[in-house]
């Protein structure tokens, strides 16, 4: 019951948050289409955007259609991993940034639209399986699932390096490390999870890498 309870209330928190993130973006959209004019690569700039909208709408869908949870992580630390991952670089946009030079804006800009993109297409297939917390609902094996047990984790890195860049400073990459940190905790934690839950994850994972795709390493 406590369980059940929990993810509604995260569900609505979810939603909420991930709600107000997507007017935010849709914000920046309009800014971007008003000022065009004057601005260099604003096309490569809207893409961008218009791919995180599209993420955000996804992610909202998702959370409001998910499947029920089997099993969820015990403790504490699982949940903070949890909200740490998920929201942590956002203080990048309070802190003070570097000089960053056009080339630099560019490459960020396309790393960004590169994991958003492929961000969606592992929450497509995810679906109703996906979750913010360290949670099971339904053992997805196919698709990018098939190559890595953490294709999202692996898109938003993708995603998380270029904003990085575009942030960047001392405080940008003790900000980073302490993202990926707790990245790769929340793994661990959705791992123990589903091998509890499952008992054909131990054979998969067997099978298939953690987060780097064969050739270029071993299964973890």
């Amino acid at each position: 019951m406590i369980s059940r309870l929990e993810d509604v209330v995260g569900k609505v928190f979810l939603v909420l948050v991930f709600f107000y993130l997507a007017l935010q973006q849709l914000t920046s959209i309009v800014t971007i289409i008003r000022l065009r004019g004057s601005m260099e690569f604003w096309p490569l700039a809207l893409s961008s955007r218009l791919l995180g909208l599209l993420f955000l709408c996804f992610v909202v869908g998702l959370t409001v259609v998910r499947l029920p949870p089997r099993q969820s992580a015990d403790g504490i630390e699982p949940r903070l991993s949890a909200i740490a991952g998920t929201f942590g670089l956002m203080v990048l946009v309070v802190l003070p940034r570097g000089t960053v030079g056009p080339g630099a804006l560019i490459a960020s800009t396309v790393l960004i639209l590169i994991g958003t993109a492929l961000s969606i297409y592992c929450l497509f297939w995810l679906g109703r399986s996906f979750s913010v917390m360290a949670t099971a609902r339904n053992l997805v094996t196919a698709g990018p699932y098939a190559t890595v047990r953490h294709p999202l984790y692996a898109a938003e890195a993708i995603s998380a390096v270029g904003f990085l860049i575009a942030n960047w400073s001392l405080a940008a990459l003790l900000v980073g490390a302490a993202h990926f940190a707790f990245q790769f905790r929340r793994m661990f934690n959705e791992e123990r999870v589903l091998r509890r839950t499952f008992s054909e994850y131990a054979s998969y994972a067997s099978s298939v890498p953690m987060f780097i795709p064969r050739p270029f390493a071993p299964v973890a």
